[in-house]
């Protein structure tokens, strides 16, 4: 006997089940996490404020019955991987984890990686669309447990015209407790070099010590970002 119940998985040992597609957009309207839901031909039939304002697109914007090339938007480009996942998932009836980076903001670019899992949408048995979920990766580091402190997002980019891009890598792996050769050997460059731009970000923060540098990174949030040379060129990427 046919039902017209549809469910997805939530994560394993939970499913979420509903009639309508009312109820799964009710729940995810109120979410902080990106939400989408696509029918079997990976049209949108939903997707959630979040997922609006990391992709720039206005709160007002009409994405439903669209392609993901249809849309102004830079996965628009790649919208044959993305559309390939869905079926991927759709014929096996089995979620696919999903690494995105959503560049987001106006004057400043902010790089959001976002961890995602898209899941099939079944119905009497047949996948019928899929729904996704992303969650913001989060840097959690002994800083963070030391303090108590809850974890910051990870940014992507040079944080402050402070430093030179330069200047700033060797910054990111001193916070990484890299020791010069290590960073040398990184960035490509000789322990001299690396020492030269040590001298040069001590005299620019007012510093004179590595430890000094460090609580001067974090007061200042620095230490949420990486150098822009750790984005994936992929803005999706299914980790299957």
């Amino acid at each position: 006997m046919e039902s017209d119940i549809m469910e997805f998985s939530l994560k394993p040992g939970i499913d979420v089940r509903s009639e309508s597609y009312e109820a799964f957009i009710s729940y995810m309207e109120h979410s902080n996490d990106i939400w989408v839901i696509k029918d079997h031909k990976s049209r949108f039939v939903y997707a959630n404020k979040p997922f609006l304002f990391y992709n720039n697109l206005p709160k007002d914007y009409n994405i439903e019955g669209r392609l993901d090339s249809e849309c102004p938007a830079p996965w628009a480009e790649i919208s044959d991987i993305i559309q390939a996942n869905d079926s991927t998932v759709m014929q096996r009836q089995k979620s696919v984890d999903v690494l995105t980076n959503f560049i987001h903001g106006n004057k400043e670019k902010i790089v959001q990686p976002f961890l995602g899992n898209v899941a099939p949408l079944i119905k009497n048995g047949q996948s019928i669309g899929v729904v996704g979920r992303a969650k913001k990766l989060e840097l959690y580091s002994m800083y963070h447990l030391e303090q108590e402190q809850p974890p910051d997002a990870l940014n992507f980019g040079n944080p402050s015209r402070l430093f030179t891009d330069r200047e700033f890598d060797v910054v990111f792996f001193a916070l990484q407790s890299f020791s010069m050769k290590e960073i040398a050997k990184r960035l490509g460059i000789t322990p001299g070099t690396v020492d030269k731009h040590m001298q040069n970000i001590y005299q620019k923060t007012g510093v004179s010590a590595l430890s000094q540098l460090i609580d001067f990174c974090i007061k200042n949030g620095y230490h949420r970002f990486a150098p822009n040379r750790f984005i994936n060129p992929q803005p999706y990427i299914p980790l299957a």
